[in-house]
């Protein structure tokens, strides 16, 4: 009868267990610095340039609508039914500009109102309140049929405050 002891047994199963053990995290190194590396190779998130935001038919003319993503109001104005979007930032403060339609200033109601500092704007983002020095910045808004498209390429400035002009207000 032949006598094997338990450590020659016992040997062969470390060395199985300690290769395994050295070449799962191995593997997992090699699969970590590919995926890096892929990621090297794939070009940058661009956000799309131009935003499709619905029909003009979509709007009642006064009532602003936010586009939460891109942080623009749309609004329809209500006497020539154009169509104008606002950056629902606040140029100075750079906070949330939410439209407050029971906000009430110089006996009208629906303003844009800065969370912060307490701006106020009217349905075009003309400054008419509060520290402000300018309106609202705008994106260019054209009309293909009855498509409402927005540029996000280029933001324009808002006019400089005027506290002598008229506000444009919701229809009351």
């Amino acid at each position: 009868m032949v006598s094997v002891g338990i450590s020659t047994v016992i040997r062969p199963a470390w060395r199985r267990l300690s290769t395994l053990g050295i070449a799962i995290p191995l593997l997992m190194g090699v699969v970590l610095v590919v995926l890096v590396l892929m990621s090297f190779t794939r070009d940058p998130y661009k956000p799309p340039e131009l935003v499709t935001a619905g029909t003009i038919s979509d709007y009642e003319p006064g009532a602003p609508r936010y586009f939460e993503a891109e942080k623009i109001w749309m609004v329809r104005l209500p006497e020539t039914d154009a169509m104008l979007a606002l950056y629902g930032v606040d140029p100075e403060s750079e906070c949330v500009v939410p439209w407050t339609p029971r906000y009430e200033l110089n006996g009208l109601k629906g303003w844009f109102k800065d969370a912060c500092k307490g701006s106020v704007y009217d349905l075009q983002g003309h400054c008419f309140g509060g520290p402000c020095t300018r309106g609202l910045s705008t994106f260019k808004v054209t009309l293909q049929q009855a498509d409402v498209i927005v540029s996000l390429t280029g933001l324009e400035e808002g006019p400089p405050r005027d506290d002598s002009a008229q506000p444009l207000a919701p229809p009351q």
